[in-house]
């Protein structure tokens, strides 16, 4: 190996190895995080003093918090756009059908089974919601029996999982569609929440002065017999953040709910309160 120097350390380290024989995708990962690193660097006149800034940094992120008992390198992914960057590639090629989105920290396996028109969690916050969903193919065929997970924040913007006060499994149920493909199901307009900002990722985004908060969202994971899982959100347009939501993943699937505030509509709803409606089809790849 020749004496490294700037014009040549990038071939060496991209070349140090068998060139990918082993394993060619590693390699071609490698090579081109290798490159990009080094012209970042080259870049910004990356000091060895914000080098070990950055070292840092990252530990931090790898260490487990009361938010975050994994680590925050998930969220950190997902606030720098890396997450849904994933996911736009992933979705580049299903053109007419729903848009696939990033799942998020949040997703519990072994989600609870619910009945079409079932209630699925409490909060005296937010507008009560009723949903009606239909899931279809590329033509507009029912796919019955599609298994649906649902899961989203309260009206306060609140998951069941970050406070100990909320009863296990609020707002979060597993539906199957009907023979014509639908299902129905009472939620609450769930709010925007700010993502946990005590961390490393938090640290990160007041220096930046960049605000924390997630637009107003319900999460879905679509599993239908003869077709792939997909993953998506539904965002509301209501929302404040709906324009600059933190980790950048409001697409197209943004939606307005029908507010109801006719007496009668409300007490033959059993409320005491006005509500919202919605109706969407899933068009699933």
């Amino acid at each position: 190996m020749s004496a490294i120097n700037l014009d040549n350390i990038t071939d060496a380290v991209v070349n140090h190895g068998d060139g990918g024989e082993k394993n060619p995708r590693l390699h071609e990962i490698y090579a081109g995080l290798v490159k990009h690193l080094h012209a970042f660097q080259r870049e910004v006149n990356l000091t060895t003093e914000e080098l070990d800034v950055g070292r840092q940094f990252l530990f931090k992120l790898a260490q487990p918090n009361q938010d975050f008992p994994d680590g925050e390198i998930h969220l950190m992914t997902d606030c720098l756009g890396i997450s849904e960057t994933c996911i736009l590639l992933e979705d580049a090629e299903n053109e007419g059908t729903t848009e696939m989105n990033v799942e998020g920290p949040l997703y519990i396996p072994g989600l609870p089974e619910r009945q079409s028109g079932d209630k699925t969690g409490e909060c005296e916050v937010g507008d009560p919601l009723f949903i009606h969903h239909k899931v279809t193919d590329r033509d507009g065929n029912p796919l019955a029996n599609c298994i649906v997970d649902i899961w989203q924040p309260n009206g306060e913007g609140y998951y069941f999982v970050q406070r100990e006060h909320l009863p296990e499994w609020n707002f979060y149920g597993r539906f199957r569609t009907d023979d014509n493909g639908e299902f129905d199901f009472q939620t609450v307009v769930p709010g925007d929440y700010p993502v946990p900002l005590t961390g490393p990722t938090g640290h990160m985004l007041d220096q930046l002065g960049r605000h924390g908060y997630r637009a107003a969202h319900i999460h879905y994971i679509v599993r239908p017999d003869d077709h792939d899982d997909f993953t998506t959100m539904m965002y509301f347009n209501r929302s404040k953040y709906v324009d600059s939501d933190t980790i950048f993943s409001v697409k197209d699937f943004r939606v307005d709910v029908i507010e109801h505030d006719d007496s009668a509509e409300i007490e033959a709803k059993g409320l005491d309160k006005p509500f919202c409606t919605l109706d969407y089809t899933f068009v699933v790849p």
